[in-house]
């Protein structure tokens, strides 16, 4: 009786790969790292701001720019 039910099962492995999803996960991941570095040297240009002029100094500077004064 058991031998009748026993099946055979044919399994097929496939992938797929979505051309549009691996393009725009190759462009967010260097866009992301383009920002990254942009940001790192944002932080590094405003810490040589504060060392070499003090805090005070900066933000009149930034008022003057914004002002015109």
């Amino acid at each position: 009786m058991e031998d009748a039910m026993k099946t055979v099962l044919k399994t097929q492995n496939q992938t797929r790969t979505d051309l549009n999803h691996e393009v725009s996960q190759f462009i967010f991941t260097i866009v992301s790292a383009a920002a990254l570095l942009i940001g790192l040297w944002g932080a590094a240009c405003l810490i040589s701001g504060l060392v070499s002029d003090g805090f005070f100094s900066m933000v009149r500077g930034y008022f003057s720019a914004i002002t015109g004064v």
